[in-house]
């Protein structure tokens, strides 16, 4: 739960620094809603890909891939799905052998 909780402070931080650097504002987050969140990351891959097809590159915040990162990892985190964990184990069974 503590690493949930983190991860959700990250997305709320990082957030807040995409919608501060976009030029069109995203309404406020549900960290704790996974609909809310796929819908989010929606809207941000259309951004991103009209940016791309418009050749606007500069209109696409920096935050954009740490922010699609974290809202994966917080959806996953809600589903029950700690994807650090499980990489981490992987690499412990890798090293063993």
């Amino acid at each position: 739960m503590e690493r949930l909780t983190q991860a959700q402070a990250s997305l709320i931080t990082t957030y807040s620094l995409y919608n501060v650097a976009s030029e069109q504002k995203l309404p406020p987050i549900d960290a704790n809603n996974t609909d809310t969140l796929k819908a989010l990351l929606d809207v941000i891959q259309k951004r991103e890909a009209m940016a791309y097809v418009q050749k606007i590159k500069k209109s696409i915040p920096t935050e954009v891939t740490e922010l699609k990162r974290l809202l994966a990892d917080v959806m996953l985190l809600l589903d029950g799905v700690d994807i650090k964990a499980l990489k981490a184990k992987s690499k412990v069974a890798a090293n063993a052998n």
